[in-house]
């Protein structure tokens, strides 16, 4: 019998007996489908975890006024100061470093005239708007100059154009006042929150923030709410260079400790690196991942068991065929392949069928990483590594556990074999 025949004979078989052939594969159809499907979501998982890290900024990192000890020190408190970010700019200091950035975040009443509303108050050094994926719908950001005079503008986000203006449209030009002090908005943010803006000490959506002059939230406004130890909330310190982060962090942690004369005391100020916390993500994702293939591979188990199962039953029932095949000139790796074959037939058969079962996973993956991240271009999509291990695993489980049956079928003797009723 010839190898193409064999698979004709083995697809006939399973064709005459379809629903115990169904049954037989549920196990690869289900494993299959756990290991493609969760191969796309993974997939996709990833590539949104890594787009959110690329919002905050390639090569960036952050710095707050918290102690950086587990233990308890009453002697020692947080300090942070707009004087620590011109240290590290002072030439020399810190080579690694291309440039600071310092904001002091607090609540204030802001209104048009009309209601008064609380949002977020951000006051923040020009170069905030550099950093991350930073989108303007109307005007301009505040200058180096408006800085230096404490100038009395405001970019506002697009939630709070919305509550006081109605809209983007004519809010730019318009005055508002926070915590009474007067102001001329100049530009309004469309950036989108990042989901994992929280992890990094970034809290608040960007849509309802109202953004100044770091001197003038300083001076104007929350000169009672600061102090001489810290008078920032965040400082966001960009590497030269993305491979020089582990150096600027370390040349940024020298100065601070410099300045604030640490000897032996631990830091006071923490160090967060958005990179060290996508690789944790990544952890967690592999780590989720490998448990939902362990109950693939589980599955998988099962269904070769009740391949060979079948096959074993299948051999039991067609003792007399053998025997005659047999008889009539058929070798035993001739008996050996066709019974070989048909175990692969029906696993590569159920391992199709769990692509097509991946694949809607993959669908559902999709819809649920669009809620998470709103954007579409993240997916869930099944790749040619998902589907070619896919098949490789089908057919090494159709060869594994469909070897003992077929070594039994061709060990049979074929008098007893035509003897057997």
């Amino acid at each position: 019998m010839t190898l193409l025949e064999s698979f004709r004979v083995a697809w006939s078989a399973m064709l005459t007996h379809k629903l115990r052939a169904l049954l037989t594969m549920l196990g690869i159809i289900i494993g299959v489908g756990a290991v493609v499907g969760m191969l796309a979501i993974g997939d996709g998982y990833s590539q949104w975890i890594d787009a959110e890290f690329n919002e905050l900024g390639v090569g960036m990192f952050y710095v707050n006024p918290e102690v950086d000890s587990p233990d308890e020190d009453e002697t020692l408190r947080p300090r942070l100061t707009s004087a620590d970010a011109a240290a590290i700019m002072a030439p020399g200091r810190a080579p690694a470093v291309e440039f600071v950035v310092i904001e002091l975040s607090r609540n204030g009443v802001v209104s048009a005239g009309g209601e008064r509303y609380l949002f977020g108050v951000k006051g923040v050094t020009p170069g905030y708007f550099a950093v991350g994926d930073q989108q303007l719908g109307d005007g301009r950001y505040f200058t180096d100059e408006e800085e230096a005079r404490a100038e009395r503008v405001a970019v506002i986000g697009r939630l709070v154009a919305e509550t006081l203006f109605g809209g983007i449209e004519g809010a730019v030009g318009r005055r508002i006042s926070v915590n009474g002090v007067p102001f001329e908005v100049i530009g309004v943010s469309t950036t989108r929150q990042s989901q994992v803006a929280g992890a990094v000490s970034r809290f608040g959506d960007p849509g309802e923030q109202v953004y100044m002059p770091y001197s003038t939230a300083r001076n104007r406004l929350f000169r009672n709410e600061v102090d001489t130890r810290v008078d920032i909330s965040t400082m966001t310190v960009k590497a030269r260079d993305s491979a020089a982060i582990d150096e600027a962090i370390r040349q940024v942690t020298l100065v601070l400790r410099e300045e604030h004369r640490l000897t032996y005391q631990p830091n006071d100020f923490t160090v967060t690196n958005p990179a060290q916390l996508s690789a944790q993500f990544r952890s967690i994702t592999v780590g989720f991942t490998a448990f939902l293939g362990t109950i693939g591979g589980i599955s998988l188990l099962v269904g070769g068991i009740g391949i060979m199962n079948i096959m074993l039953v299948s051999v039991a029932q067609r003792t007399k065929e053998i025997g005659l095949r047999k008889a009539v000139g058929a070798r035993r790796r001739d008996i050996l392949w066709q019974f070989l074959i048909e175990a692969v037939v029906l696993c590569v058969s159920g391992g199709v069928i769990g692509i097509g079962l991946g694949y809607l996973l993959s669908f559902g993956g999709t819809f649920l990483l669009y809620s998470l991240s709103q954007d579409p271009s993240v997916r869930a999509s099944v790749s040619l590594f998902s589907i070619v291990l896919a098949t490789s695993i089908s057919t090494g489980v159709g060869l594994f556990f469909g070897l003992f049956p077929a070594m039994r079928a061709a060990r049979l003797d074929p008098i007893r074999a035509l003897r057997n009723e």
